[in-house]
């Protein structure tokens, strides 16, 4: 039994919460080791400074919160978060510098306003996700947002799924789009209607990315929304009961699960558990690009838009928060603040005769509904700045490149959804692998010395025909990594068709051909 599985044997990660309030009121050198490796069933990391700082990560379903909540996480943020709050790309809220004596009082505000850090992190069923618009889309095929709350719920602080082999991740969508990002999720559900009328979703399991990245497999199973939660139930529960997931901790995911079974055994294996047939997957044909909705989207109403506001790399201040929850109050006829897969936010619910004025407000000038296109396409991840995993830092040099890509790239065909991922190591936080062009921080020796380095991916996607992008130079000193993007851009630009997108052309070109055009000639060859 590794380290980990002993840690969860011993004591259930939900039970670390009596420790977690003695160590507020005496410090965090009164926990051990394992405890503080439990309360991430809180959603609380420790800095990887180890200097007594934590990150906090609370739940966002769908991403979908209430003004007042938005608020409410702008106050913490702002009186224990140093003034700035993450949003994430499972559409949550992370806020560092957070000491554990401040705990009691923000689990206070959380739970009063009806928020939840409990399974956010930890070997347990995280935030589920779904489309930014769900509800208010106008091409809803089933309330997926229903059904995303009830699959929380049954959750949440469930003990006979507290103890998984590792995190579990759920998406559910129930617009055309399929834009929840699906694919590379360990459960997606995705909106279909069956040919006997009934309308829910298609299933498929087995997603995600990492260093050994997997698309979600169909399983040709479709159910309603209110056979859903019993349904993913019995997929948790063969995750749980994976002996075989337990033994090494980097193949504890339920993508190794389905490579071992294969898709049919383990459909049969969950109508076993279920108790009863299920029905076979209904005709669907979503695109499953995951769109950013950024700038304005119709609402179904016809009279409402969604605003979408670009965050740069993902990272507010608390005061535009604050502001965020303000302006929607005040243009709103119902008040929210969502949060998008790619790191940005949402305003809905705005009358129509009111977006032009929202978007002429002062924080539509610092968080613009009109981005540039590189920064729109930037995601990153926490980075070394906080993240012991991470090998370089990510956060402040994503603005870098961006700013350098907005100034020296002119627009020309790229694709306006072209995505730009810049992860921190191989976890994939930023979700690298699925980019257009997709930056992995790594290390190189110079000199006798370790630099901070950077692999680079080319030609990942979603969609149809999905793919992984893949390696096509490594090891760039960061020094280099500006000229060698640049480099990438002026490829592209100067061989692509009349009308080809960058995401278009980097299909039809081999990773080979890519690294014999950017890899630097010899001095005297």
């Amino acid at each position: 039994m590794n380290k980990n599985e002993r840690i969860k044997a011993d004591k259930d990660g939900l039970d670390v919460h009596d420790a977690l309030m003695r160590a507020a009121r005496e410090g965090w050198e009164s926990l051990d080791d394992a405890d503080t490796a439990r309360l991430k069933w809180y959603g609380l990391y420790p800095h990887n400074t180890k200097d007594g700082f934590f990150m906090l990560r609370t739940k966002v379903v769908q991403g979908v919160l209430s003004a007042d909540q938005a608020a409410v996480m702008a106050s913490i943020a702002e009186d224990f978060g140093r003034g700035i709050i993450d949003c994430t790309t499972r559409q949550c809220f992370q806020i560092h510098w957070i000491t554990l004596d401040d705990v009691p009082e923000i689990f206070r505000r959380l739970d009063a306003c009806g928020l939840t850090t409990t399974g956010a992190c930890g070997d347990i069923v995280r935030n589920v996700v779904g489309c930014t618009l769900a509800g208010i889309a106008h091409d809803q095929i089933v309330d997926g947002a229903a059904t995303a709350d009830a699959l929380h719920e049954h959750f949440l602080g469930n003990r006979l799924y507290s103890n998984l082999p590792r995190k579990f991740k759920i998406s559910v969508t129930g617009c055309a789009e399929d834009c929840a990002r699906g694919l590379i999720n360990d459960v997606a559900l995705s909106g279909a209607i069956h040919p006997d009328g009934t309308r829910g979703f298609n299933l498929r399991v087995g997603g995600g990315l990492s260093s050994h990245p997997r698309f979600a497999r169909a399983l040709d199973v479709f159910v309603s929304p209110q056979e859903t939660p019993e349904v993913i139930e019995g997929v948790v529960a063969m995750f749980r009961d994976s002996d075989e997931n337990r033994q090494k901790r980097g193949k504890a995911r339920i993508k190794f699960l389905v490579d071992a079974m294969g898709p049919e055994d383990f459909r049969a294996e969950v109508e076993r558990r279920v108790g009863r047939e299920l029905r076979h997957a209904a005709p669907q044909q979503p695109d499953m690009l995951g769109h950013d909705h950024i700038g304005v989207t119709q609402q179904a109403d016809g009279e409402h838009s969604a605003v979408g506001f670009c965050v740069p790399v993902g990272r507010l201040r608390a005061a535009q928060l604050a502001e965020l929850a303000r302006l929607a109050r005040e243009f709103a006829s119902t008040p929210e603040v969502r949060l998008t897969h790619q790191q940005n936010v949402l305003l809905p619910n705005i009358p129509d005769d009111r977006v032009e004025e929202l978007m002429g407000t002062e924080l539509a000038q610092q968080l613009s509904p009109r981005p540039t296109l590189f920064t729109r396409g930037m995601q990153s991840c926490t980075g070394k700045e906080f993240c012991g995993l991470a090998k370089v830092y990510t956060k402040e040099r994503a603005k870098e490149i961006s700013a350098f890509l907005d100034e020296h790239v002119t627009p020309n065909g790229h694709g306006e959804d072209f995505r730009l991922h810049f992860a921190g190591c191989s976890s994939s936080c930023a979700q690298h692998q699925i980019a257009d062009i997709g930056i992995e921080g790594v290390l190189k020796k110079v000199e006798g010395e370790f630099v901070e380095a950077m692999d680079i991916r080319i030609g990942g996607r979603l969609g149809p025909d999905p793919r992984f992008g893949e390696h096509v130079i490594r090891k760039v000193p960061h020094w280099d990594l500006n000229e060698t993007l640049l480099r990438i851009f002026t490829v592209y630009e100067t061989n692509h068709a009349e009308g080809e997108t960058f995401r278009t052309f980097a299909a039809r070109t081999p990773a080979d051909w890519w690294t014999e055009q950017l890899t630097p000639e010899e001095v005297g060859a």
